[in-house]
């Protein structure tokens, strides 16, 4: 019974995350509204016994994701009153800069497309060991370049163009 409801209570959840993503118009409800979205999806995981899958969609997700529409708002230019303009500025130099991060992102993540899993446990504990043994330098390399591209595009978003 408390499996029923709490499965109810999490697609209620979900539901009104994903409609309000949908129906506002307002940056801020948004990125509520996502957030909302994907504590859900993180309690489906947890439901259904996916600790770290929960965990990461909190932390990657929740953690990462609304922190980046978050600079997004702060960064867009406001009108005299208050309010947002949005209006895409589509630069050549941010499609080439954008081109070489994923490629730089590729080329350090592709030692794991070959990544045979078939000899190693898939626990929990055995999964996070591997990751965090051998593969610890592809990780936090692929962490730095992400770092490098949120810096880049709060450089660019800063400059006042005229």
């Amino acid at each position: 019974m408390s499996m029923t409801v709490l499965m109810w209570a999490l697609a209620a959840m979900t539901l009104l995350g994903a409609a309000d993503v949908l129906l506002t118009r307002d940056v801020m409800r948004l990125g509520l509204g996502l957030g909302t979205f994907l504590l859900g999806l993180a309690g489906y995981f947890a439901a259904f016994g996916f600790g770290l899958l929960a965990l990461a969609e909190v932390f990657v997700y929740v953690g990462g994701v609304l922190v980046l529409v978050i600079f997004a708002v702060m960064l867009v230019h406001r009108e005299r009153s208050g309010v947002p303009r949005l209006e895409s500025r589509h630069d050549p130099l941010a499609a080439v800069a954008a081109v070489g991060i994923a490629a730089l992102l590729g080329a350090a993540l592709r030692p794991l497309a070959a990544l045979d899993l078939g000899g190693v446990a898939t626990g929990v504990d055995a999964v996070g060991a591997h990751l965090l043994g051998a593969r610890l330098a592809h990780f936090e390399l692929a962490g730095l370049l992400l770092l490098a591209a949120l810096v880049a595009v709060v450089s660019v978003s800063g400059v006042e163009r005229r």
